[in-house]
């Protein structure tokens, strides 16, 4: 065999060798590594478009979180920041003045958890005028902290220098933020006053207070003399008074006067009960309407 086909022999075999190790290293590796890494490429790509669905997205979240927090923060009840009943205390004597002052007396029951938020129990118990026991409930419930009144029971006190006073007691629950769901609280107080409340436990019939002042006594004096705006009296002491319309005397005050009839008018409360009594100059009979 001659050299030249030796030579040409050894590298058709060099040559076949080179070759199908490149094949085999394309078909084995290669192909199998082009092949993930398209998956990996696909894969990316996938996640590419979710991220960027998300940015797309991201002005109106944006915009939806402004306004939540801004209606979080205008909303009209909070949160107490934990369960320390003494929070629910401080509030209610913030509360606890004015036409809203009450005696009360607070006494806490248990508190309870819930997933974001946890309840507080209290009893309050108290004395107080009733308008002003109104108007401490309607602070309460209408305050930003969140708290809910119930179980009232009202009973009212039937004495002389008590008419108008009433006993009560209710249930109070609170509610407390375990989680900071609605940030910092705000315990701001809502000014809900009610200037004149009717109270229905009010006696429409009374017991008539005693003549402590020794004022003037109208159905125990004799009008002497009048003027325009004024009347002169001996009053039930034997004592001249002088008294000007709108002025006070024992159970009510002087309305009115008449100089050409020789008369003055005076409305009078008796437990109750109205009357108008009209004492005439040198007339020894009163007049008396109810």
């Amino acid at each position: 065999m001659s050299y030249g086909v030796r030579n040409t022999l050894i590298l058709l075999v060099v040559l076949t060798t080179f070759i199908g190790a490149g094949v085999s290293y394309i078909y084995f590796y290669q192909q199998p590594r082009v092949k993930e890494l398209r998956q990996k490429a696909e894969q990316k790509r996938q996640e590419l478009n979710q991220k960027q669905q998300k940015a797309n997205q991201f002005p109106i979240l944006k915009k939806r979180y402004e306004e939540a927090t801004r209606f979080f923060n205008n909303y009209n009840k909070a949160l107490y920041a934990n369960s320390n009943e003494d929070n629910v205390y401080d509030f209610l004597n913030n509360i606890n003045t004015g036409s809203a002052f009450t005696n009360f007396t607070f006494s806490f029951s248990d508190s309870t958890t819930h997933d974001q938020y946890g309840t507080m129990s209290m009893k309050i118990t108290g004395q107080g005028y009733y308008r002003n026991f109104i108007n401490f409930i309607r602070q309460i419930e209408l305050s930003k902290p969140l708290n809910k009144v119930s179980k009232v029971s009202i009973s009212p006190i039937n004495e002389l220098e008590s008419y108008g006073k009433v006993n009560f007691n209710f249930s109070l629950k609170s509610f407390y933020d375990r989680v900071k769901l609605l940030g910092k609280p705000d315990l701001a107080i809502t000014n809900n006053l009610v200037g004149s409340v009717y109270n229905p436990f009010y006696p429409l019939i009374r017991s008539v207070k005693t003549n402590e002042n020794n004022l003037v006594n109208v159905e125990q004096s004799s009008l002497i003399a009048v003027s325009t705006d004024k009347v002169f009296l001996v009053d039930q002491n034997g004592v001249m008074q002088r008294l000007s319309k709108g002025d006070d005397v024992y159970l009510g005050e002087l309305t009115s006067i008449n100089v050409k009839r020789g008369t003055a008018s005076f409305k009078l409360n008796k437990g109750g009960i109205i009357e108008r009594v009209t004492l005439q100059v040198n007339n020894e009979e009163n007049q008396s309407s109810n």
